[in-house]
């Protein structure tokens, strides 16, 4: 059984620099950052531990798809991780906006014969929920993200 991959919602980049990466998207590419929001994740558990963060994130919208810019701002979390792990800036996730995350996780264990790996788990504002899943894209963490009706509507 494999797991269906739904439409990429967008492709998550971690940067050191918020305000500098934005700058230099629209300076390389006339495209600006919308939805610029801080926040902070006081439920989230990373890594099997409780580990409230805050970031800031923001979007560049390119066609179907969207980049995500995110600068962690405090706590532990794994954008701070993987800046520290790559050394700098680079692209950390593919995101999908999924009917219910826990039937994703089954299919990409049945799929892959072990348990999906969860790096990150959190419940979003207005009853949605994300997910980090370390082993689902060759090396690429998988962002599921599961969204209220009221927030698919919006989208």
């Amino acid at each position: 059984m494999t797991a269906k991959l739904p439409p990429l919602h967008h492709v998550g980049l971690i940067v050191s620099d918020f305000s500098a990466a934005a700058a230099d998207f629209e300076r390389r590419w006339g495209v600006e950052t919308e939805d610029v929001m801080d926040l902070t994740w006081s439920e989230a558990v990373y890594d099997g531990t409780p580990s409230p963060f805050s970031a800031r994130y923001g979007f560049l919208r390119s066609g179907a798809s969207a980049l995500e810019l995110v600068q962690p701002l405090s706590g532990r979390s794994p954008y701070a991780d993987f800046l520290e792990a790559n050394g700098g800036d680079g692209i950390h996730h593919l995101a999908y906006v999924v009917d219910d995350i826990d039937a994703h996780l089954r299919q990409i264990s049945d799929a892959t014969g072990a348990p999906a790996e969860i790096q990150l788990d959190s419940p979003l504002p207005g009853n949605g929920r994300f997910t980090y899943v370390k082993n689902a894209a060759h090396g690429t963490v998988v962002e599921l993200i599961e969204l209220s009706e009221e927030q698919r509507q919006q989208m």
